[in-house]
């Protein structure tokens, strides 16, 4: 990454070139960043590592070339960028240490005469391809101490951008004026003062930098403990006059830790280091904690302060090589010294010692947005907040040690705005509220596919302005003379006579106390009220159908922004507070849950009627009329109806059904006779009939079959509207007048017109008038006939322009309704038949089933027209391969005559063998897939009398099978575990070893394409993707987004005329929306509409998108927000991933 010191280094340094880095150099390279070496588009962020602090010969207590010092930064130690920081004085050396004739010479002079030319002559020749150079420099502010400052300018090529470091070292030092090109010094003292003495000077050169260069330059405190001058009050004011500029510290100062140079082994604590960094941040609750506190986007950064490793007389020690031992990770937007200064005045970054870490991504996300390092994360109180942390560690760091992360804190505080100058506040250099809030050892962490150790964690809700920081290391948490009770120890002087000796124990010091610092979040909170939580959860609280509960309910504990929901039952005896089902009884027993929200002092009830599902008896029927075909109770019909009636009893308690009586009313329940089980009964004659059929068990259990018998033998009768016969001219208009149609029961539909007249054209026309009633039964056909004739004085031209006019209609038929049901050859299972026929008025419910097999219930509209169902139980050799699945049930095949899709789902419910289930396992239904020749899960609801029910969007071959399911312990009254279910029975989506799901955790675009891929059954591909970021895809992700291309539902993004796809990107409404619009066009489901209007944000949808946004809504597979806000650019959570690719698939009927 790249810092904004050197951003404003490279804009004075017309002869040197910043690229942006993509790519590591050949030599080997410890601790890279875990993405360094990926090509990236230049226009996409990136992680890259560099400092700020580094000197050479042009500082005259250093001892090294500039190109000796480049070559470690970039070839050795794998930097992206280098801000150089030669001390801002007179120096008589070039970069290799010679002489300069002439000398001491300004920095300025030297920069532009000597430094600037030697960089773009070793970029010339070809080294440092695609690395970022620039000079900053160290000044030694007035009545302080050293502070890196970079003035990198909009125009870095450009001659006034090199004055603008000599007008900078002309009124802020102490250089004689003689020194400096006399133009310049008449216009510069015609605009400024020169200010080089007090303390006030100091700030007039803060404020010069802020007023001139506001966003393309930066001061930042180096070493800030070395010498004891700063106080707290000191830094607040800096930041306080140049928030832009003075936007951090040096806070963890690499090997000056134990340097005989650098001023941090004296005696007083305040000037020491902890853990190898100032204390200003090392200590919890300390100087940092403090700025933070106050809410001050001041951050930590890393650097080496290099002068030379050890002096050339072998008598000193100093820092290491730039990137040797320090790092700063910087997420860089761009390609030149601007961006990496933007990049480190964001605040996304972290710094890290011998290579503990090399990739930290830190997030917060909360309200539907997530924000990371240097974010400031909006709120309203009472949200709740989920931490992810992802990290890496390198096998070795480049002393060649392995290095493994002990644990990991999280650091919290309060933030309470800006302390007032003059105050107590202000002069405080503590914040009593900060605290390690959590603790992570590897305990806590797994491995994710990409190689990350993956922290989740939930922070509760929000309640306070708060921020958050990571700090890492590798050591214990009681290592003796290191730390104690996890928190650094300071760091002792090493005393050893013996130059080499001291030098090695240094080292081997060093490298045994690693640490990272991240930089934090902060999170922001809204306040809210107490009862608008409570209200807020009663009005979005929802159990869904409390009709016929028959398993446990999921009662929600937790409510909007920290409500909280406890529940109580009206009888516990047979269903407990948290809605787990004690006993169910006899028969359906109504009780009521009543749920208490509560946030402070404010309160609410609401009470929810629950229908508990009884396990008393059943009474099946079968009907046919004359002819053979199914007849649905209440179906018109005009044929005789015969069937049968029996009893089932599925719950153990009844014992044997012979223990059940049935009765039969023909006069709706007011008297009864005795009826035997499965003996036929005819209804022939004309009229509504009505039958009820009563079984009573031992206990005085009953259960009640209505059968409804409509019988119409009768046809309508059809009576014109006006005339027979009409006669007109040629050229006049035929209005039809239509008919009317009597029936003694209805008739359906309207009556249907067909014919044609032309009035144009002289001729006799017969228009035809038919219906039919509900049973069938067809009216005899009306005529009418219309005469056109030629007018009497017709000469066959044209005259009054007549229309022509035809009758025509339509009418919907019910037909005939019942069901068939085919008994099996000889040698086939006894007493169960092998098919049904089910014959469906398709404005009826219609319910039919197979004995043991399965029953079939059709809701009125679900078909598009009147039609048949059939079921085939098939046999062995007839039932597709299902590898390792078990089947504990035969396969049916469904097929109708309307076709294999419906307006709305059909449930069928399956019978199956309990006894084949494997300890732990469950029954579930999966559907045979004929084009990807597989079986593909979709679950059910399982019932104790050894049923699973599923409702179906299209038909195919079923069969339930043997079903391991996950439990997830987080999944438990999610909102989303309807969803991911079926998603996990198709494992296109898996669980995490410690048995969360992570539902909040954010999704990758590498992540959806695979699921996307995975669900849609994809043929899995081995060839390339054709991005130009393919090489960077993770190998888990390549088949599933090369599937995803082939089939067209990915395309990526065209930058610099290459295709990107940005795997490890986290994806966003709008992408997945472009997605799942593509998948819907392949099948044939694509509606663009028009729903984007609706959302109060449409304007910041992208327009690449608006189309796919709108498919997606109108198919109902992605929806808005409460406040009526689509969020295009928000990112998505594994919860709405699964939730939208399963409306997917419901959307495609898959």
């Amino acid at each position: 990454m790249i810092s904004p010191k050197w951003k404003r280094t490279l804009s004075l340094i017309p002869l040197s070139i910043c690229i942006l880095g993509q790519g590591l150099p050949n030599a080997t390279v410890y601790g890279a960043p875990a993405d360094a070496g990926g090509q990236a588009s230049p226009s996409a962020g990136k992680w890259m590592t560099g400092e700020y602090h580094a000197h050479t010969y042009q500082s005259n207590d250093a001892q090294e070339s500039l190109e000796h010092v480049l070559d470690s930064a970039f070839d050795q130690h794998g930097f992206d960028w280098l801000a150089l920081a030669d001390h801002l004085r007179m120096s008589n050396r070039d970069d290799n240490g010679n002489d300069i004739p002439g000398g001491p010479i300004p920095f300025s002079k030297g920069l532009a005469q000597v430094q600037a030319p030697k960089i773009k002559q070793l970029q010339e020749s070809g080294k440092y391809k695609d690395k970022i150079i620039f000079s900053g420099f160290e000044w030694d502010m007035p009545k302080y101490e050293h502070v890196g400052v970079g003035i990198v300018t909009d125009n870095p090529d450009s001659p006034e951008a090199l004055k603008a470091v000599s007008q900078f070292e002309y009124l802020f030092t102490d250089r004689d004026e003689s020194l400096f090109d006399p133009t310049d010094v008449a216009a510069w003292k015609a605009q400024d003062k020169r200010a080089y003495t007090t303390r006030d000077d100091a700030l007039t050169a803060l404020r010069w930098l802020r007023e001139k260069y506001p966003e393309t330059s930066y001061a930042i405190l180096n070493h800030p403990s070395r010498k004891g001058v700063y106080t707290i009050a000191d830094i607040r004011d800096f930041n306080s006059a140049a928030p832009n500029i003075v936007f951090g510290f040096e806070g963890m100062i690499g090997g000056q830790m134990e340097p005989d140079r650098g001023g941090f082994n004296l005696t007083t604590p305040a000037n020491r280091s902890y853990g190898g960094t100032d204390y200003m941040v090392a200590k919890l609750g300390g100087v940092w904690d403090s700025l933070l506190g106050e809410g001050r986007r001041f951050w930590n950064f890393s650097n080496s302060d290099f002068h030379f490793k050890i002096s050339s007389n072998r008598l000193y020690s100093s820092g290491y090589w730039p990137g040797e031992y320090s790092k700063n990770y910087t997420w860089v937007n761009g390609s030149d010294m601007k961006a990496v200064v933007a990049g480190m005045r964001s605040g996304k970054s972290f710094s890290v010692y011998g290579d503990l870490i090399n990739a930290l991504d830190f997030a917060i996300a909360g309200d539907g947005r997530k924000e990371e390092m240097g974010g400031e994360l909006q709120v309203n109180e009472g949200d709740n907040l989920q931490l992810t942390i992802r990290f890496k560690t390198p096998k070795q760091n480049n002393n060649g040690d392995p290095v493994q992360v002990d644990h990991v804190d999280l650091i919290s505080g309060d933030v309470t705005g800006l302390a007032q100058s003059g105050t107590p506040e202000y002069n405080k250099d503590t914040n009593d509220s900060t605290k390690v809030l959590k603790r992570f050892t590897s305990a806590d962490w797994t491995m994710d596919a990409e190689g990350y150790h993956v922290i989740s964690y939930n922070l509760g809700t929000a309640s306070k302005n708060q921020y958050f920081r990571l700090r890492g290391t590798n050591l214990g948490l009681n290592v003796e003379g290191e730390t104690s009770n996890g928190e650094p120890l300071i760091d002792p002087k090493t005393d050893i006579a013996d130059n080499e000796t001291r030098f090695a124990e240094i080292e081997k010091r060093n490298y045994r106390d690693l640490w990272f610092y991240s930089n934090p979040i902060f999170v922001n909170v809204a306040p809210y009220s107490d009862q608008q939580a409570v209200d807020d959860t009663k009005q979005s609280l929802s159990l869904g159908d409390l009709s016929q509960v028959a398993t446990n309910l999921q009662l929600p504990t937790t409510g909007k922004h920290g409500a909280t929901i406890s529940w109580t039952s009206s009888d516990p005896q047979r269903m407990t507070d948290d809605g787990t089902i004690v006993s169910r009884p006899l028969q359906d027993t109504a009780l009521t849950l009543t749920a208490t929200i509560k946030r402070g002092n404010a309160a609410a009830s609401q009470a929810f009627a629950v229908n508990l599902k009884g396990t008393s008896l059943e009474l099946h029927g079968t009907w046919k009329t004359s002819d053979g075909k199914p007849y649905s109770s209440g179906a018109w019909t005009n044929q005789s109806v015969t069937g049968s009636v029996y009893a089932s009893v599925y719950g153990s308690v009844y014992g044997a059904s012979s223990a059940v009586g049935l009765e039969l009313s023909t006069d709706n329940g007011q008297n009864y006779k005795s009826y035997q089980s499965n003996s036929n009964i005819e209804v022939s004659q004309e009229g509504v009939h009505s039958r009820l059929f009563r079984a009573t068990d031992v206990f005085g259990n009953k259960a009640l079959l209505p059968l409804t018998v409509n019988i119409d033998l009768t046809p309508p009768v059809i009576t014109l509207k006006g005339d027979p016969t009409v006669n007109l001219t040629v050229g006049a208009a035929y209005v039809e007048q239509g008919a009317s149609a009597a029936d003694n029961f209805g008739v359906d539909g309207d009556v249907v017109i067909t014919g044609a007249v032309d009035t144009h054209t002289a001729g006799t026309y017969t228009v035809h008038y038919n219906a039919r009633d509900l049973a069938g039964n067809r009216a005899a056909e009306v005529r009418r006939t219309v005469v056109v004739a030629k007018a009497a004085d017709s000469n066959d031209s044209s005259g009054d322009s007549g229309s022509s006019g035809s009758g025509g209609g339509s009418s919907s038929s019910s037909g005939n309704s019942g069901s068939t049901t085919t008994q099996p050859a000889s040698g086939d299972k006894p007493n169960r038949p092998v098919s049904l026929e089910l014959a469906v008025n398709a404005k009826q419910a219609t319910k039919g089933s197979i004995k043991d097999a399965v029953t079939v219930e059709v809701p009125a509209g679900a078909l598009p027209s009147n039609g048949t169902i059939r079921a085939n139980i098939l046999s062995t050799k007839e039932t597709p391969s299902a590898g390792n699945l078990r089947a504990v049930s035969p396969a049916i095949e469904f097929t109708s005559t309307t076709g294999h899709t419906f307006n709305q789902p059909i449930a069928l419910t399956f019978h199956y063998n309990a006894s084949q289930l494997l300890p732990g396992h469950q029954a579930a239904v999966y559907y045979y897939h004929e084009q990807q020749k597989r079986w593909i899960y979709i679950g059910g609801t399982n019932r104790a009398d050894g049923t699973v029910t599923v409702n179906v969007n299209h038909f195919t071959k079923f069969a339930v099978f043997d079903y391991q399911p996950a439990a997830f312990l987080d999944l438990a009254g999610h909102w989303a575990a309807p969803y991911t279910d079926r998603l996990v029975g198709m494992n296109v989506i898996q669980g995490f070893e410690d048995r969360m799901f992570r539902p909040e955790t954010l999704v990758t675009r590498g992540q959806f394409a695979k699921m996307m891929a995975e669900a849609l059954g994809l043929q899995a591909s081995a060839d390339a993707s054709g991005f130009a970021d393919d090489p960077q895809i993770p190998d888990w992700a390549k088949p599933g987004i090369a599937a995803a291309v082939k089939a067209g539902l990915i395309h990526g993004y065209e930058e610099n005329g290459r295709t990107w796809f940005k795997a490890d990107q986290t994806i966003t409404r709008a992408e997945m929306s472009v997605m799942i619009a593509n998948a819907l066009n392949s099948g044939g489901g694509f509606n663009s509409g028009n729903e984007t209007k609706a959302f109060r944000d449409a304007a910041s949808i992208p327009a690449w998108a608006e189309a796919a946004v709108n498919a997606s809504v109108s198919a109902g597979i992605v929806s808005g927000y409460e406040d009526h806000t689509f969020r295009a650019g928000q990112t998505a959570t594994r919860a709405e991933a699964a939730t939208m690719i399963y409306k997917l698939l419901e959307a495609l009927k898959l």
